[in-house]
């Protein structure tokens, strides 16, 4: 076989990638990009699986398992794909991983110069394909590689991906013969390290008051609590926040705003993250007179619906708040919180059966408490128990990732504090891609010493929506244990709580909005190998979720309402 510049090419970059510290290559097979294929398994057996390939026929899947692997090891997983409509599929994961601030690196395998505009076959252009969500990179055809030229696109590469936490396009197009023998063994690069410039940006520092609060969403991370404690503020966290624990979060902590917002009470608010769970919190922050500071993240935009926040890159606190400040403005806030918290507990988990029953020589007592047992165990699930029963299931070795719509704000609403790692896509809170994620989340959590489950809340449409990644590798060893909990109501019922459901007629309600689809779960987990339980009761959901087991999908029951 001839000389394949190509080849020789892909083999060089990919080992600079690896020089980088990047482990994880998301490939869909093709044409044009046969080289980087070939050589993304060839550096998987020279590293003895340190570096990992994984194989997804569709793009948009492949895009979405990527940067499910980089939001869970923080470094950017490659996908790569062949020329045409291929890259196009890579765009719904790019705008998400901009608007969350993940880095990716979107790999697509080009036509060459002169095959471009002249109508050549799966040729179109490449170059701003995913638009401001990736910039792209273009590397001229490489007939001649050099080692120099090779390092200096890879630096390029990581430097934008790293640095700015946002995808990356790459675009290198590749001359016949597409691919062809090396004569050459591979040699594992030493190690390089990346630093990574630090925004420049203002960094401020506030005193303690009353009238502060702190508001944790997507991406704040842990830390917004420990800011909150320092400071003296009642901490508002979604529950996707990864700040929704410790002792000055707030329980149904929608009310509470609704209740003091326009009072006065609240002076001065603090952002980590972006909210994007509750309008209360949205109406909040639009109001001009209130002071608000953003502490700026990794994603695109910043919450500043009044267009008058002061967007810092880092806060400091001028002097731990004192416990009689914490006690004066948080304590109320706390305790408020927990009470109407223990309100909406008490209307979803029943009075549990009494105990001491058990023992009794009263054949009728033990008998009535069989009987309140079975009645607890075989109530039908709701939304509110599903929702905490998955919260109470997991723990910091586990992974919990939610799915956007309904059931994401079911367990904002109700689920107490909790210090677990919880993903869900709210960069722009798209259904597409959530299976994908998982996977990708599971699969890095699992080869970073991760001996937990991955399990995924998610609705009936956003699992039909990405069904194809059900699909397993044959012959590949699982990565990481991985279980789908699907709320299955037949439809979109989040539609059913929105201003359309008044203003349409029925049928086409019904029709353009919940969208009933009749599809047999299990008959989908069976022809992708996956295992299937059907739950209707909590104590069939108990059993479901004290599974070990891996690629199992669960499909719940619930009703319209």
């Amino acid at each position: 076989m001839s000389h394949s510049p190509a080849t020789t090419w892909s083999r060089a970059f990919l080992g600079e990638l690896y020089s980088w510290g990047v482990r994880d290559i998301v490939l869909s097979p093709g044409s044009r990009s046969q080289a980087l294929a070939l050589a993304a398994l060839e550096w998987e057996r020279v590293t003895e699986g340190e570096l990992r390939v994984h194989v997804v026929i569709d793009e948009r899947s492949a895009a979405f398992r990527a940067l499910g692997i980089a939001t869970e090891s923080g470094m950017p997983a490659v996908c790569v794909s062949t020329s045409g409509s291929a890259p196009g599929h890579y765009l719904p994961a790019a705008m998400e991983a901009h608007h969350s601030g993940t880095p990716l690196i979107l790999l697509s395998a080009d036509r060459p110069e002169e095959l471009r505009g002249v109508g050549a076959n799966q040729t179109t252009t490449h170059e701003g394909l995913l638009g401001v969500f990736a910039p792209t990179i273009s590397v001229p055809t490489p007939d001649e590689v050099t080692p120099e030229a090779v390092a200096a696109v890879a630096r390029e590469v990581m430097t934008l991906a790293l640095g700015s936490r946002h995808p990356v396009h790459l675009n290198v197009g590749f001359r016949e013969p597409l691919s062809g023998v090396a004569t050459d063994d591979l040699v594992i690069p030493e190690a390089q390290t990346l630093v990574t410039p630090a925004h420049a940006g203002d960094t401020v520092t506030l005193d303690p008051a009353p009238g502060t609060l702190v508001i944790a969403g997507h991406g704040a991370g842990a830390a917004a609590e420990a800011f909150a404690v320092e400071i003296g503020a009642p901490l508002i966290a979604e529950a996707v926040s990864g700040a929704h624990f410790g002792p000055h979060l707030v329980l149904d902590y929608r009310t509470m705003v609704r209740e003091l917002s326009g009072s006065g009470a609240i002076t001065r608010v603090i952002t980590w993250g972006r909210p994007t769970l509750s309008r209360e919190v949205w109406g909040l922050l639009s109001d001009t007179s209130l002071a608000h500071y953003v502490v700026r993240g990794s994603a695109a935009e910043v919450p500043n619906p009044s267009r008058s926040a002061t967007v810092v890159e880092g806060i400091e606190v001028s002097r731990p708040a004192t416990k009689a400040e914490t006690s004066e403005w948080v304590k109320p806030w706390v305790m408020a919180g927990r009470e109407r918290h223990a309100e909406v507990l008490g209307a979803i988990v029943p009075e549990a059966p009494d105990l001491e029953s058990v023992a009794s020589s009263d054949p009728a007592s033990r008998s009535a408490f069989a009987t309140q047992e079975m009645a607890v165990l075989r109530r039908p699930v709701t939304r509110e128990g599903l929702a905490l029963a998955m919260w109470e299931a997991t723990w910091p070795h586990d992974r919990l990732v939610l799915g956007a719509s309904r059931m994401v704000r079911v367990v904002d609403e109700v689920v107490g504090p909790k210090n677990i790692t919880v993903y869900s896509n709210r960069g722009l809170s798209g259904i597409d891609g959530t299976v994908s994620f998982a996977r990708g989340v599971a699969g890095a959590a699992a080869n970073a010493g991760v001996t937990g489950v991955t399990r995924v809340l998610l609705g009936d449409l956003a699992l039909l929506h990405d069904a194809g990644s059900l699909m397993r590798e044959p012959g590949i060893p699982d990565e990481g244990r991985v279980q789908v909990f699907v709320a299955n109501d037949g439809g979109g019922t989040i539609f059913d709580s929105l201003e359309v459901r008044d203003s349409a007629p029925g049928d086409d309600f019904d029709r353009a909005f919940y969208t009933p689809h009749g599809v047999d779960l299990s008959s989908l987990a069976a022809a992708y190998g996956w295992s299937y339980r059907a739950v209707t009761t909590m104590g069939e959901l108990t059993e479901a979720l004290a599974s070990s087991e891996s690629y199992l999908l669960v499909d719940i029951s619930l009703p319209r309402d």
